[in-house]
């Protein structure tokens, strides 16, 4: 199944249902499965004019917004693949992202300070034939688009995405290409392991369609791409705010009626600190990244502060994420350990001798290694570059170090010590 074809069939079943909430504290948006559709076709259209086609690249340099959804979606069903930056990366980052994944087409945001640093970083790769993309001008939602996009423009051109039209017909979609690729290593992973993985992490999370799922990470993240695509996959609603900070999170939480929650160590404590300030009835699962000495405190504290189950999630960074989790009626106890299951029925978690690859007993630590749909195709910008990270038999050498209990449930503990993983 394709996200297209996933937005396709969700919204013919409930063309009003509410797909994605804006949390802006003042001019919240709710946009509607239609609403995404029609923006979604008319964006593929406009990135189709712009030249972007089956296996190009597109960078995506916005805010948590429920415009990225459109991106990916609308950039997947052309064959095409997103890879998302932070909005607060310096020129030198964003010109070693042009290099590296050398889009046709640069989203950013408006208003916002990103085309400065954009300019730079072109015209510091203009030196050595450097990458000029077009920049599309990507307004905040409920906002006033600029009337003239061309301060945005970096010698390429820049443009408005066009407003969405009626009865625009359902393209025809096939392959399975390259959907998204995710910094610092530029892991790629097909449309079909994305939705594959969203679907297994609805499943696990006991995600459904009436349920409201926030993730205060930053678009840039894995977790974030999964967990918005688990929404679209059961019709769930996706709850967005592009300046999570604790005292936003939990006002969102109260306010949209949120029930699944993902966000880092650092915010589940500060979240627990602000216990009782907000009502939040409708909460019943928080998700937790982080080092395995950050989460138990995390964890163990938001768990107490709010009544609800938490878990540490394991989640590396060149992997779909989560690639694995606690269940809800694991003891919390082991909640708090990065770790758990695997995250989908293909996906297996072994633990090996760090120098021989030699597969340990259970309880034995070691160096985790994955296999299954979490793991990536390959690095976008250098197919042979994970080679050495993969064994012949398809194994992932991630680099960290865990140990395994005799009932297959994983406990990160932190990195390998060798030099060749790191």
């Amino acid at each position: 199944m394709n996200l297209l074809s996933l937005l396709a069939g969700q919204t013919k079943h409930d063309p009003h249902a509410i797909i994605a909430i804006d949390a802006d504290p003042d001019q919240p948006q709710h946009l509607s499965r239609a609403e995404l559709w029609r923006h979604t076709l008319q964006l593929r259209a406009d990135l189709a004019t712009a030249g972007v086609g089956r296996g190009d690249g597109v960078l995506v340099v916005l805010p948590s917004w429920s415009s990225v959804l459109e991106w990916h979606v609308a950039t997947a069903s052309l064959g095409a693949h997103v890879v998302c930056a932070g909005t607060d990366l310096s020129a030198d980052a964003l010109g070693d992202a042009l290099r590296r994944v050398r889009p046709r087409v640069v989203a950013l945001p408006y208003p916002g300070p990103c085309h400065t640093a954009l300019h730079d970083a072109v015209w510091q790769g203009a030196a050595h034939g450097g990458v000029v993309p077009t920049v599309a001008v990507v307004p905040a939602p409920g906002r006033t688009p600029p009337v003239d996009p061309s301060p945005y423009d970096v010698g390429a051109g820049a443009w408005l995405p066009s407003p969405p039209t009626v009865g625009m017909p359902m393209p025809d979609v096939r392959g399975d290409e390259l959907a998204a690729a995710f910094l610092p290593e530029l892991a790629a992973h097909r449309e079909s392991a994305l939705t594959r993985h969203a679907n297994a992490t609805a499943h696990a999370i006991g995600l459904t369609g009436d349920d409201v799922v926030l993730c205060t990470e930053s678009p840039a993240s894995p977790l974030w791409l999964t967990l918005a695509i688990a929404a679209l996959t059961t019709g769930a609603t996706c709850l967005l705010d592009a300046s999570p900070t604790p005292e936003r999170v939990l006002a969102d939480v109260a306010r949209f009626g949120a029930t699944h929650v993902a966000t880092d160590a650092e915010s589940a404590t500060a979240l627990a600190a602000l216990a009782g300030t907000k009502d939040v009835p409708s909460w019943r699962w928080l998700g937790v990244v982080g080092e395995p000495a950050s989460t138990p405190d995390a964890v163990s504290g938001a768990e107490r502060a709010f009544g609800i189950p938490a878990t540490a999630l394991y989640s590396p960074p060149e992997l779909c994420s989560p690639a694995a989790l606690w269940p809800s009626d694991a003891p919390p106890g082991v909640r708090v350990h990065t770790g758990g299951r695997p995250v989908g029925s293909d996906v297996e978690i072994r633990i090996v001798e760090p120098e021989t690859g030699a597969p340990l007993l259970p309880g034995d630590v070691g160096e985790i290694q994955v296999r299954g749909t979490v793991v990536p195709d390959r690095r976008l910008d250098s197919p042979e570059a994970f080679e050495g990270r993969r064994t012949i038999d398809g194994w992932f050498c991630t680099g960290d170090a865990g140990v395994l209990d005799a009932d297959g449930h994983l406990r990160h503990t932190g990195r390998v010590i060798a030099a060749s993983r790191d």
